[in-house]
């Protein structure tokens, strides 16, 4: 996208999408409409629900408010590049490659940084990490098709139900501890959140509950992921 250093007068945010996190996307969509209206911008809430969606003339930018596939997956970014939509977000190949689980671990070791063991397997196939484990449909959003197995006797299940979003599956040994998150804005790092999980003692799947802003973080630490993170972008 190109660089913008003054608020763009009309903006489109797009919003919706046709996947499964549609009305997520619909909730964040409002608030940044609500939030761009504050400073001033023509906005327009574009409810998109598949690739032939419609724009105001003369837009200035479009705002990405679309998550999971096709929104975040260099489908709609290579669909606006495409008609000369300048747009908020990474570019198309960067967006493929940070959607898609398994890329994304390749690129990481590439670049030294340290993940946790892992594979990939085909459909018919079954991991050789041995449990606890996590099981990840490589090219979703968010936590779908996310799941953490803790005891063998599980993972035929588990299999199952992730093979409905995709046959081929990244398998992660499952690693303990509290996830931090830290978003750059340009060179900029943000402050640290951790991100706050519920996991039901019968449920598989990953529920998020909420987030904070971590103080618990001695300053080393923190430079060490902003470090990381730099890197990784």
């Amino acid at each position: 996208m190109k660089e913008m250093n003054a608020l763009p007068k009309k903006i489109a945010v797009l919003m919706g999408g046709p996947g499964s996190e549609r009305d997520v996307s619909l909730a964040t969509a409002r608030g940044v409409a609500k939030a761009l209206r504050s400073r001033g911008a023509e906005v327009f809430e574009i409810d998109v629900r598949d690739e032939n969606f419609e724009l105001p003339k003369d837009i200035d930018l479009a705002f990405l408010a679309i998550h999971g596939t096709f929104g975040e997956d260099g489908q709609l970014q290579q669909i606006l590049e495409n008609r000369g939509v300048p747009y908020t977000g990474d570019g198309v190949e960067q967006s493929r490659t940070a959607f898609d689980k398994i890329e994304s671990k390749k690129r990481f070791e590439a670049a030294g940084i340290t993940t946790p063991r892992w594979q990939v397997i085909d459909a018919n196939e079954k991991p050789t990490l041995p449990v606890p484990l996590v099981i990840k449909a490589p090219r979703q959003g968010s936590t779908v098709g996310v799941y953490i197995i803790k005891e063998a006797g599980k993972l035929e299940t588990v299999l199952a139900e992730a093979r409905k979003f995709d046959r081929q599956l990244l398998v992660e040994e499952f690693v303990p501890g509290r996830e931090l998150t830290i978003g750059i804005l340009g060179d900029q790092a943000l402050p640290i959140l951790e991100i706050l999980r519920s996991f039901p003692k019968a449920a598989f799947t990953i529920s998020p509950t909420s987030i904070h802003f971590s103080t618990r973080k001695p300053a080393a630490a923190r430079n060490m992921f902003v470090r990381r993170k730099l890197k990784r972008n």
